[in-house]
């Protein structure tokens, strides 16, 4: 979440030093794409009255590559962000995270084909089928009508390091344990990164190999995202310094590799960002709120997930105008790989039954070390269960190297 707070706060800061009149020349630069909707999603209303709600999307790749979505290296999403401006002055960006399992709406692929809706992790959606896909399944889950759709371009970013006369970033040393195991940070040629332990200075080329990564790293795409939001993290620090907002040059240039990083729905303008610009400028000093969908650790489909918990939910959603749908939160749909409804893939999985009604779970087991928890499982009627549910190592805080 904080890494395309990070990115948002960046451009915004640029755009907003250099004058809204100079958005207009550089709205011309930015990539538009049409987002467009099967005639069996059903959108949610407008919110009106001034609210606002804009998708934010942190992507490894450009958007509309020849429609390729389903390709191992085509689009992928890292981060989801939902920033919803409020007319009553508050705002607050909703993290969604990219193993939350979802319903994916009826969608129309690149070939022709029609898929009928089905569940599956979130980044599934944006792999399937692109910008329009991830919007609709994100209206599906919230009930909170997109106004706006944001996209930004990881490699882009290479473009602002070189603006930037390059980064430094900090890479912390493996244990002795995981070294042993094979792991390796400082040397990948799938991502051409090498490095060293401590610090780096990354020309824009290397920053890329560095965000790139993902294997050697202990916990792959969890390690890869934290190098993402350390990387960007330094990049708002250097546009922040005085010597890039006091050089015109270098300014240009940043601005010039920016608007390159950006993709914007064809309905939307630089313009019609002005607010987010206005809200994002106070994100170091409290005005912007953070907040994260709730969710809890399962297994759907042999596959480790985030579970939404349809009452936390709607719970969650009130304060934003939005309200989960039944088809976004419950009932029995098909899975990737699976035969049927989502409780026989979970029987497939390998879950055990405990004592209780039919089509109801009392206890599972998941591997790893664990707490109980509760949370609702998706079956062909929701009902409460039991989990015993891996816990995954947290982040560490306050310490700017990483893996």
């Amino acid at each position: 979440m904080t890494a395309l707070a990070a990115v948002v706060a960046a451009v915004v800061l640029i755009l907003a030093t250099t004058g809204w009149a100079v958005l207009r020349h550089y709205d011309g630069r930015v990539n538009h794409i049409p987002l467009t909707f099967g005639s069996g999603v059903d959108r949610p209303s407008p919110a009106g009255g001034g609210t606002q709600n804009i998708l934010l999307v942190g992507s490894d790749s450009r958007a509309g590559t020849n429609g390729a979505f389903g390709e191992a290296e085509g689009q992928r999403s890292d981060t989801t962000i939902l920033a919803h401006l409020d007319a009553n002055g508050s705002t607050t960006l909703i993290s969604f995270p990219r193993d939350l399992w979802v319903t994916i709406p009826t969608y129309t692929d690149s070939r022709g084909t029609r898929h009928t809706a089905q569940r599956s992790k979130l980044n599934a959606a944006f792999s399937y089928g692109g910008p329009s896909l991830l919007v609709s399944t994100i209206e599906t889950l919230t009930g909170i009508r997109v106004n706006h759709y944001v996209q930004i371009d990881f490699v882009g970013f290479q473009g602002m390091t070189d603006a930037l006369g390059g980064v430094t970033v900090c890479v912390k040393e493996l244990p002795a344990s995981l070294k042993a195991q094979g792991f390796d940070n400082v040397h990948d040629h799938y991502s051409g990164w090498s490095g060293q332990v401590g610090e780096n200075r990354l020309n824009g080329a290397q920053a890329l190999a560095f965000v790139r990564q993902r294997y050697g790293l202990p916990e792959s795409d969890l390690d890869r995202i934290r190098r993402q939001q350390q990387f960007l993290g330094v990049i708002f620090k250097r546009i922040a310094s005085t010597d890039t907002l006091f050089n015109p040059s270098r300014l240009i240039n940043v601005v010039d590799a920016a608007t390159s990083a950006l993709t914007l729905d064809d309905g939307t303008s630089l313009a019609d960002l002005r607010l987010l610009a206005l809200r994002m400028q106070s994100i170091g000093s409290g005005g912007v709120q953070f907040a994260t969908v709730p969710a809890t650790a399962g297994s759907r489909a042999g596959q480790s997930v985030l579970v939404p918990d349809p009452n936390q939910l709607g719970t969650f959603l009130a304060p934003f105008g939005g309200a989960p749908s039944q088809q976004g939160t419950t009932g029995a749909l098909a899975v990737p790989g699976g035969s049927g409804s989502v409780a026989q893939a979970a029987r497939e999985a390998g879950w055990g039954q405990a004592d209780g009604p039919a089509g109801s779970v009392a206890a599972v087991g998941l591997a790893g070390s664990a707490r109980s928890t509760s949370l609702a499982a998706i079956w062909s009627e929701p009902v409460t269960a039991r989990v015993e549910a891996a816990v995954a190592p947290a982040a560490e805080s306050g310490v700017g190297c990483t893996y």
